[in-house]
């Protein structure tokens, strides 16, 4: 065979090595994943996409659309800087459905969800700015992670794993025009992105051929979707640590660009006391206006795309919650949200994607300043959270979800305990009747 970047791509993932703290780290992010598929069942979108699934034929496309899908709707999941994109929402829940199909030891899991991962991470470090200003990169890189994951699993040869890449990039969609209403698209790309690649992968089994140059061709990914690609991105670095140790967890259920400011403006609210908020000022960088100006959010869904109503609710509430962007919470922040003006500038515009930043200046009523910067964020590999933290949250969204306390914390125990499992317990399969009951 030709080699192609996508061959160089795989040979590069099939050369890593993978350590005992590699599936820790990866465990991790199986298990946040997971109670973020938990807590999206709960939701009104999540109810809409369960009763859609009940009418189906349960199998492992529907099943993997569906815990996609489920997975992206709290803003709770995962987030890799440099690609712009949510892994765990695409790679973990087509790992699992996988798994269903045949007993697997939790370090295989593991190892697919690494490589997963990287695929996916490294071709959106690659697509350029311009293509996030259009493209979902979740939703467009996502199956190419997902493809990767599952042709792990299934054992798949060099070449064929390469023909489930070739269709994977072939099935590349997903468009941000959703966001001017709050439509429900986001859902549908993770689903998709997921349910496309793990696709792809049981037909390169079968030798389904797919493009072996579909990244790099004259009719190919980055021709066709990547105005100022940076191809090299794909390959450099072959010894560096995994894209997956490199993603970041989110601590909030929201937008990511939203959390370095979120970030800040708690900081503050425990330094107001008894003043009261006048002004507030975000400054950061680019992407994230692009993404999240948004002063009057209509929706419990553009509220977590509005850095006003995020900053107004941490300067008020000193959190921020699943229930932080709801229509009471709307209504009791649209004032203050009002009085939130962003802007981008230096360092945070420069910085980004490496470091995703942000500034707080807050004017008191008795005419005090107040200040904090994030050049890094809660969450980030730089600022990560604890085991604790990370057990914390994953039990939180799996109650949400509807899961008993010692429930969830048997979901927490069983995907933690993966790295030394020697047959990986059935954790879709009781999602599945956990949502279908």
């Amino acid at each position: 065979m030709t080699t192609t970047l996508s061959r160089q791509l795989v040979d590069l993932i099939r050369q890593k090595t993978v350590s005992v703290a590699d599936r820790q780290h990866a465990s991790l992010f199986v298990l946040d994943a997971l109670a973020c598929a938990y807590a999206g069942s709960a939701t009104s979108v999540g109810q809409t996409l369960i009763q859609w699934a009940r009418k189906q034929p349960l199998n492992t496309r529907t099943t993997a659309f569906l815990a996609g899908a489920l997975t992206h709707i709290t803003e709770t999941d995962d987030l890799h800087r440099a690609s712009v994109t949510h892994p765990g929402c695409i790679v973990v829940p087509a790992v699992l459905t996988q798994a269903m199909q045949r007993e697997y030891a939790g370090s295989g899991l593991l190892d697919a969800t690494l490589q997963g991962f990287e695929v996916m991470c490294r071709v959106g470090n690659a697509v350029g700015p311009e293509h996030y200003k259009v493209w979902h990169n979740t939703a467009t890189c996502g199956p190419f992670g997902a493809a990767m994951a599952v042709g792990a699993l299934l054992e798949l040869s060099d070449t064929q794993i390469v023909n489930a890449l070739g269709n994977a990039g072939t099935q590349s969609s997903g468009l941000w025009q959703f966001l001017n209403t709050g439509a429900m698209s986001k859902h549908l790309h993770a689903g998709r992105a997921s349910e496309s690649g793990l696709l792809s992968a049981e037909l390169a089994h079968s030798d389904f051929t797919g493009s072996p140059d579909i990244l790099e061709g004259a009719q190919g990914f980055f021709q066709g979707l990547c105005p100022d690609p940076d191809i090299s991105q794909v390959l450099c670095n072959p010894n560096a640590p995994w894209q997956l140790v490199q993603t970041s967890i989110k601590p909030w259920p929201c937008c990511r660009h939203t959390h370095p400011a979120i970030d800040a403006a708690l900081s503050i609210q425990t330094q107001l006391g008894n003043r009261v908020v006048e002004h507030a000022e975000v400054t950061t960088y680019r992407a994230a206006l692009d993404i999240c100006d948004r002063v009057a959010p209509d929706n419990d869904y553009q509220a977590r795309f509005s850095l006003q109503h995020c900053v107004a609710a941490a300067l008020s509430d000193g959190e921020v919650t699943l229930q932080s962007f709801d229509e009471g919470a709307r209504t009791r922040h649209a004032s203050q949200a009002q009085r939130v003006t962003v802007n981008c500038d230096n360092p945070y515009r420069d910085a980004y994607p490496g470091a995703w930043g942000a500034s707080v200046r807050v004017i008191t009523t008795e005419g005090d300043t107040l200040e904090e910067l994030r050049t890094d964020c809660k969450g980030d590999p730089e600022l990560p959270l604890t085991n604790d933290e990370m057990t914390a949250k994953a039990v939180m969204l799996m109650e949400y979800g509807g899961l008993e306390h010692g429930a969830a914390q048997a979901v927490c125990q069983q995907v933690l305990s993966l790295p030394s499992s020697q047959q990986a317990p059935p954790l879709m399969q009781h999602f599945m009747a956990h949502c279908l009951k």
